[in-house]
């Protein structure tokens, strides 16, 4: 059986000024000052691409400067603390869902309520994906995958990035009884060379890591995890395409503000994000890492994050509730 581990992120911490003043400004009275965007991701990962793409859009918009900071470590709660501790109104999250749906599983207790975390708007779909080492020869299916690590129990070495991609290789384990070793990276980008290398036989993560070097053979990807084929590879197969529904994971990307956050400005906010997902520059960026542009309004996206947290939820309880 898997054994779960905690992952922590561990990177230096960066700041970013995106954008000039332009004269597009969304409202006299919001933004009024520079605003921050945190990020529970670390520099150079998909989600930090995606977060500086679109705060140079929002600065253009908004007449203000909109800042990245990295805040990665602790499942994502460094940088809900460092949103929630700002105060100021003008500090927002941009990140995965994950960090609302499922770190909540994963640690027992949390320096603060989820409640006081509200959706902003949906930003982009992450596409996730499975990938494996070019040393595993003879499999090109999640299901030769699967009969391999039946073959030889405790041979495979597999690590899994954050969020959702634990408990779903968690529920992939015990649905098709597979005994492996897990390895523990503090980040996805770190397993790379072990992947490459032969060491680490399969990591699910984001496919923007991998991508790049299936194209050239130095990994091969079995499957996307979200629920369609990406464009940027449509020729890779989805979980449930390949008959592995345990294995969907929907890479959530949104912005998130603080609960006491005015509705009129939450409102300016979502939309514009949306405007940005509908910069043809910004499109054309993220698509070429596997990325998809979405904006979504606060509601919606308000109910899917509901969806997804009650989703983890039922795959807590199989494993015994939460897993730390």
């Amino acid at each position: 059986m898997i054994a779960l581990t905690r992952r922590h992120l561990a990177f230096g911490l960066t700041g970013f000024v995106a954008g000039l003043p332009g004269p597009q400004a969304l409202s006299a009275t919001w933004p009024e000052r520079p605003v921050r965007l945190v990020t529970p991701a670390a520099p150079g990962s998909s989600t930090d691409l995606a977060a500086r793409l679109y705060a140079e859009r929002l600065a253009a918009t908004w007449a203000q400067p909109v800042m990245v900071e990295p805040k990665p470590g602790a499942d994502g709660v460094i940088a809900v603390e460092a949103m929630l501790a700002a105060r100021e109104g003008h500090t927002l999250m941009f990140g995965p869902a994950g960090v609302l749906t499922v770190t909540p599983l994963l640690r027992e207790r949390l320096p603060f309520d989820p409640k006081d975390v509200v959706p902003l708007s949906l930003a982009a779909s992450d596409f996730l994906s499975i990938a494996i080492s070019p040393a595993l020869a003879g499999i090109s299916t999640l299901r030769d995958l699967v009969r391999a690590g039946q073959e030889r129990p405790g041979t495979l070495n597999i690590a899994a990035g954050l969020g959702g991609l634990t408990l779903a290789l968690a529920a992939f384990v015990r649905a098709h009884r597979l005994e492996v070793m897990t390895a523990s990276y503090r980040s996805p980008p770190e397993a790379i060379p072990d992947l490459v290398a032969g060491r680490l036989h399969v990591l699910l993560g984001p496919l923007a890591l991998v991508l790049p070097l299936a194209r050239d053979g130095r990994a091969r990807v079995l499957a996307v995890t979200n629920p369609e084929r990406t464009p940027a590879a449509p020729q890779i197969p989805t979980v449930i395409e390949q008959g592995f529904p345990e294995l969907e994971v929907e890479g959530t990307l949104g912005v998130f503000g603080p609960g006491a956050m005015p509705a009129e400005a939450r409102t300016q906010i979502a939309e514009a994000v949306s405007r940005a997902a509908l910069e043809p520059a910004l499109v054309e960026r993220l698509r070429a890492v596997g990325i998809v542009a979405r904006a979504e309004p606060p509601d919606a996206f308000g109910q899917r994050v509901d969806r997804q947290r009650a989703h983890w939820a039922s795959v807590a309880r199989v494993h015994g509730g939460r897993l730390q």
